[in-house]
């Protein structure tokens, strides 16, 4: 049985800047269940695909620069708030970076040399403790694997396996919200981001980005609710304002947290850390996640460097500036967006 110093589930944005941090230094297993190595990938992550500025400071932060082949068009400089409760629409300066996501994990992983061990198409199954670590079981092309670690990093997202099955529900959770996506065709050639707030439709907000000649249409609806009724509505309440919403080419889902308090961030217990959405680390008005991503897995890097032994203590000191920021308050959501 193979033994890795380190074991990572997930291979986004934490999982891979985690990797890379750590190459070199541990023998690392970089595991995801999206077929990363292979081209084209079937399974999409559910995201907007834009590098905010708190994530644009994190990749200078790390000295690397995106490569054009990650890019999309067009690459915006202003966002469109339209809060449809007092019918107002608005227009502010703010630079997103527009990538291809998957594109943008593939560049990442990229960026971890051949000292990290990679498994893509590869399900995570489960852990049991063993008397120095853990066994991980995973599932690669209807072969059932085993491999014995250390450490096992939980960078699986919103609906962590890890997390559910080694830490468990906390006294106070992240809110959950149903994100639905819909991809359109680009009729009206539009230019910019769309946030839309409309109590209406959900206590979160809406969004429109436009990719190339498609335009992506999403929604943050409370888990409980019928996601599907109010997002439909809401694609409705859009035409008013000139927004053509029929004929997707294409839908995609998935989970969303929120965090409420520093209580509702959990980043590990034991030989098990979190990190990313995975730790509910992710932004509370505009649910960027990149950025928290990108500097979790640097923190938690830092902490299994400077001691392996304690690094739990470490991650969870060097992380409270990052709790902070994920759980400000903000008493208008869209200035949060527009200029946080």
């Amino acid at each position: 049985m193979t033994h890795y110093d380190i074991t990572i589930i997930g291979a986004g944005p934490a999982g891979a800047t985690l990797a890379r941090k750590l190459q070199g230094i541990y023998k690392v297993l970089l595991v995801d269940k999206r077929p990363l190595d292979k081209e084209p990938s079937m399974l999409i992550k559910n995201c907007g695909g834009l590098i905010a500025p708190d994530a644009q400071k994190a990749l200078a932060t790390f000295g690397l620069s995106i490569p054009k082949s990650v890019l999309v068009s067009p690459q915006m400089f202003s966002v469109e708030t339209i809060d449809f409760d007092n019918d107002i629409v608005k227009n502010y300066q703010r630079h997103y970076i527009n990538v291809d996501r998957e594109q943008y994990d593939r560049w990442l992983i990229s960026l971890c040399d051949g000292s990290i061990d990679k498994m893509f198409s590869t399900r995570y199954r489960g852990s049991t403790k063993s008397t120095n670590g853990y066994i991980v079981k995973l599932l690669k092309d209807g072969k059932k694997i085993e491999i014995s670690t250390d450490i096992i990093i939980g960078a699986d997202g919103a609906n962590s396996k890890v997390k559910r099955e080694l830490i468990g529900l906390q006294p106070q959770e992240p809110k959950r919200y149903i994100s639905t996506q819909e991809w359109f065709p680009n009729r009206t050639n539009l230019n910019q981001f769309v946030a839309m707030f409309d109590e209406e439709i959900s206590d979160f907000y809406s969004w429109i980005i436009p990719k190339d000649d498609l335009i992506i249409f999403g929604s943050a609806i409370e888990e409980g609710r019928d996601a599907m009724k109010y997002h439909t509505l809401q694609k409705e309440k859009l035409k008013k304002y000139g927004y053509d919403l029929s004929s997707p080419v294409k839908r995609e889902g998935c989970h969303l947290l929120r965090p409420i308090s520093s209580k509702a961030v959990c980043l590990g217990e034991g030989n098990v850390a979190l990190i990313g959405e995975a730790a509910g680390l992710i932004s509370p008005t505009s649910a960027e996640g990149i950025s928290y991503a990108m500097l979790s897995g640097d923190t938690l890097g830092s902490a299994l460097i400077e001691d392996k032994d304690n690094f739990l203590d470490l991650y969870e000191r060097n992380t409270k500036p990052l709790k902070v920021i994920s759980i400000k308050k903000c008493s208008n959501i869209q200035l949060c967006i527009t200029k946080s």
